[in-house]
Formats: structure tokens, C-alpha cells, sequence
């Protein structure tokens, strides 16, 4: 999990230093896919019909963001941008994720027990 916290940093610079990473076809394409599983998912959990939509939308947001923040990353590290951040950041980074991915873990866990 931390390390994909790490490949969605690199992809948001990656982001900023060349733009999108994948074509817009295939954003839409996986915004398109995630609209339609997070609207289902939020109608079947109960949702009445337009807030099953507008959590779908905000949840296909967020999957794109991160699929494109992704392949971002893995495309940063491959071009060699990832020689241009001293170890040390690259260090705090990890140390970081790893701590905010345990508390995204055990707040999961959490939620899910009560569910």
C-alpha cells in the first residue's frame, strides 16, 4: 500500500512536469467504468437514486485519480526521474506512507466491523 502511495507522488509530478500520463479516451473510459460500479455499489448499499449518482461520480473521481497518479509514477520512475530526488526525501516519503496507510488501514478495519 505505501508503495502505491509513492508511485501516486511521483505520478502527481509527473502530472505536473509533462501532463496526463494516458490518453483522455482512456480516462473516460475508466471514469465511465467507475461511475457506473460506484453508482450500483451506492444504490444496492441503500442510497436513494441521485446520491447513489453523485457518490458514484465523486468515487469514479477518485479511482481515475489515482489509476492516472499510478501509471504517473510507474512512468516517472521509467524515464529516470526518480534519480533526481535525493534519498533522503525519498526516505521521508516512504516513512510517511507507511504511516498514513496503517492508519487508513485500521480505520478500514473499523468501519468494516460495524457494517
Amino acid at each position: 500500500m505505501s508503495v502505491t502511495m509513492i508511485a501516486v507522488a511521483l505520478g502527481i509530478i509527473y502530472l505536473f512536469d509533462t501532463g496526463l500520463p494516458l490518453p483522455s479516451a482512456v480516462l473516460f473510459l475508466i471514469f465511465a467504468l467507475g461511475f457506473i460500479l460506484g453508482s450500483v455499489f451506492f444504490e444496492r448499499r441503500g442510497a436513494e437514486h441521485p446520491w447513489s449518482l453523485i457518490g458514484g461520480a465523486i468515487a469514479s473521481l477518485g479511482i481515475t485519480f489515482v489509476v492516472m497518479s499510478v501509471v504517473g509514477g510507474i512512468l516517472f520512475i521509467g524515464n529516470g526521474g526518480f534519480n533526481t530526488i535525493p534519498m533522503e526525501t525519498v526516505l521521508y516519503s516512504l516513512s510517511a506512507c507507511m504511516i498514513v496507510s496503517m492508519i487508513t488501514l485500521n480505520f478500514a478495519s473499523y468501519k468494516l466491523q460495524y457494517i
